[in-house]
């Protein structure tokens, strides 16, 4: 009775290991991802998580820098690579795409010099660009921990991807080439409809920070391939009637944009494309040759090449009642 006994205990401390270092089976079914291997607070773990989005900053802060020469289109002819500003280009695709410059038939005919609803729904649409990335990004590290990594590869490939191209094609958006006159009027209207909800106040801060960005790096468009790339991360995660939503997003985005002089049609274009490199980087880390393993399958496959048979987990739990 003592040898069953100890067997029995020895089975369930391998079942207990086998089932995830350090934790027995009672409570490693009540361990959430967030829990799983941390001695931080969830603060420190925010912190942890939005570290590696440091480098987008970065990488924009030096693509701002390169490109600074060029200044609003009045200063120099090159960034300081060489590239030079290209206003006509995006106009006349848009042109040959559509047979008008959208952004200029929209303003046309929507603005009159007041704000309206839908002013404020895409003065909404337009700030949640700059939430949606650290947003999700603690969604994911909480309770899609398994899904980290892709998506911080996803995040990571499309912005990084993104800032190059604003260091080596630097293009005027819609309200830049129509301030210098070489398109029609377009004017920068991405803060109007917060005086539509009495919060003018928000609507200066918006303009202070777009003063403060690089008014060159509108190919791609960023803010439409997050929304995007939002979309296709989750998609697999959710339900018919949040992928609704997400798809309704991505598109609002896209017409904001393109609305409020912000994009023309063929940078949103480029910025869903840099979304799609993106999810395909993420699809790659997870191919069966970048794959990784946790040590007890890495444990497993060792022993199985070794020995060509099953694990030894198996075998170590009929020992002790041979023994006995």
């Amino acid at each position: 009775m003592t040898s069953g006994a100890t067997a029995r205990r020895r089975d369930d401390d391998v079942a207990g290991s086998a089932a995830a270092p350090g934790t027995t089976p009672a409570t490693t079914s009540a361990t959430t991802p967030a829990d799983t291997g941390s001695r931080h607070g969830p603060i420190a773990q925010l912190l942890i998580a939005w570290s590696p989005l440091s480098a987008i900053l970065l990488a924009y802060w030096v693509a701002q820098w390169i490109t600074a020469p060029l200044g609003t289109g009045d200063g120099a002819s090159t960034n300081r690579v060489g590239a030079g500003l290209h206003v006509l280009g995006p106009a006349r695709a848009d042109e040959r795409l559509l047979g008008t410059v959208p952004s200029a038939w929209l303003q046309e005919r929507l603005v009159d010099g007041g704000s309206h609803w839908y002013d404020a729904v895409a003065a909404l649409v337009y700030v949640t660009h700059f939430v949606t990335i650290p947003l999700l990004t603690a969604v994911v590290w909480f309770a899609m921990r398994e899904r980290f990594r892709d998506w911080l590869t996803a995040v990571l490939t499309m912005s990084l991807v993104g800032i190059a191209v604003y260091v080596l094609y630097p293009a005027a958006p819609p309200w830049l080439a129509s301030q210098r006159g070489d398109i029609d009027t377009v004017d920068r209207i991405s803060h109007l409809g917060w005086e539509h909800l009495g919060l003018d106040a928000v609507g200066r801060l918006v303009e202070l920070g777009q003063g403060g960005s690089n008014p060159v790096a509108a190919m791609p468009s960023l803010h439409a391939g997050a929304a995007l790339l939002t979309a296709l991360f989750l998609w697999p995660s959710v339900d018919r009637v949040l992928r609704a939503a997400l798809l309704a997003y991505a598109v609002a985005m896209a017409a904001t944009l393109v609305y409020s002089g912000e994009h023309y049609v063929v940078d949103v274009a480029a910025g869903w494309l840099v979304a799609g490199l993106g999810v395909l980087a993420a699809r790659a880390r997870r191919s069966p040759r970048g794959r990784t393993h946790g040590p007890q399958h890495d444990g497993y496959v060792r022993e199985t090449n070794r020995r060509g048979r099953g694990p030894s987990v198996r075998r170590r739990r009929t020992d002790p009642g041979r023994r006995a």
